[in-house]
């Protein structure tokens, strides 16, 4: 039996007898061209950073909130604390109003519904006088002399002032504060100094209390937005 002749054979290329590129040869017939290689990928669209720049912009207003409140936390302490009963030297401070030895008296202007503290300044360690020592004579008659509302201690150097005793003239006058012996020692004095209401005192405490709150948690919160906000501005950068 004898069969046709076949299709001829291709012309050798350039690699040896192998059909030359985009030669249909046999079993090659209506394919394409070999695969140059993969199509560049598109390049991803940027994404948005509004959401990161108002993170930041957040925690910075926030981080300013909170050290704004915790100046006026610290301002308020420290206007709380009886700082200026008595100095270094165990001389009256820039708070008192009247003074005097032990025994001794002292003229002092009261203003009407407005308490008064009286101090017992001596050196540390030394005994003071007690409340029934105090006594207060105004134009009126004698005002009643009580237990402060608020008792402190305050201490400078070598010395230290107690509360002993408060006073409140229902009218604006000139008195006379004096006090006795009593059980102190030596070298004690006593200060006049303006008292603290039972109320406004805690008032003032509770918001010492409450900014230094504001100032601790909104300066987390403000780092955290802050940190946040970044980070997410550089991840939003990266190709």
């Amino acid at each position: 039996m004898t069969y046709p002749p076949g299709p001829p054979a291709p012309p050798p290329g350039p690699q040896g007898p192998y059909p030359a590129p985009g030669y249909p040869g046999p079993g090659y017939a209506g394919l394409p061209a070999p695969y140059p290689g993969a199509a560049p990928r598109p390049p991803r669209p940027p994404r948005s950073t509004k959401g990161a720049t108002a993170l930041v912009v957040v925690g910075a207003v926030v981080m300013v909130l909170a050290l704004v409140a915790g100046v006026l936390g610290a301002t308020t302490f420290v206007r709380a604390l009886p700082t200026g009963v008595v100095d270094a030297t165990g001389r009256p401070g820039s708070d008192a109003l009247a003074s005097g030895d032990v025994p001794g008296e002292a003229e002092v202007d009261l203003v009407g519904g407005q308490p008064y503290t009286v101090w017992a300044v001596r050196p540390a360690g030394d005994d003071g006088f007690s409340v029934a020592d105090v006594t207060v004579t105004c134009p009126d008659g004698e005002l009643g002399v009580g237990w402060p509302a608020v008792t402190g201690n305050a201490g400078l150097g070598a010395y230290e002032a107690t509360t002993v005793a408060e006073v409140s003239a229902a009218t604006s006058q000139r008195c006379t504060v004096a006090v006795a012996a009593g059980s102190s020692d030596p070298g004690t004095t006593f200060v006049v100094t303006e008292g603290w209401r039972f109320g406004e005192f805690f008032t003032t405490i509770g918001g010492t209390v409450l900014l230094w709150f504001v100032a601790v948690g909104g300066g987390l919160l403000g780092v955290g937005l802050l940190v946040g906000g970044i980070v997410w501005r550089v991840l939003a950068r990266r190709p």
